[in-house]
This record gives C-alpha cells, structure tokens and sequence, in this order.
C-alpha cells in the first residue's frame, strides 16, 4: 500500500509529495491520529485523540485504554499496545508500541 507520507513533504527533485509506503505509511497514520484533537476534522468529528490537558483522570489505563480503542478503530491494519506514565515534570507520557504485519516497530511516544 501506497500513500502520501506524514508530515506532507515535498520532494524537490520530483516537485512531487513525497509517497510513503507500508509501515513508514501507517507510522504516518497513527501520527496523524495521535495529533489530530477530537473535533478538528468537521467531516470525521470522532477522529483524533481527545484533550486531556484539563482532565483529571485517576488511572492511566482509562487514557491508554480510549487511545487503543480510537487507534484500532482508525488503523485496524496495525496492532497497539499502550503504557502510560507520569513524568518529573507532571506531564503525563504515552508510549505507543504498534506492530504491522506481525512485525514491532519503533514506539512513538505522546505527551501531554
């Protein structure tokens, strides 16, 4: 599969976007995913990661456990496993291990 690549880059040799294509391709999925706020898109209003940064959540696990479910719904052609942690500095830090066709890929992490 064959897609323009995350972040939109230009190639200047071709004056072209720049294609990405399997897993470089849905790494660019899941950033775009992780962020989009929930809302942003008018014709996708479910899409994206919900704000966080006022909400007082309890558990960590109710954080990573509405990401997996709004990663896999959007990229089901990937498998999520996330963990979350509180850094020195308060800020709460989610590391998103993916795998495509079987096979782990670099972790992505996200704070907030």
């Amino acid at each position: 599969m064959r897609g323009i690549s995350f972040p939109l880059t230009v190639d200047p040799a071709r004056k072209s976007l720049v294609v990405a294509s399997d897993a470089d391709l849905y790494r660019g999925h899941i950033l775009s995913w992780l962020l989009t706020e929930k809302g942003e898109r008018i014709m996708r209003p479910r899409y994206g990661l919900k704000d966080y940064l006022f909400t007082a959540v309890p558990d960590l696990d109710v954080i990573t456990a509405e990401m997996t479910a709004g990663l896999t719904e959007y990229i089901p052609e990937c498998q999520f496993t996330l963990q979350g942690t509180i850094n020195d500095l308060g800020e709460t830090v989610i590391t998103v291990f993916w795998s495509y066709l079987g096979e782990d890929q670099l972790a992505l992490n996200v704070t907030f």
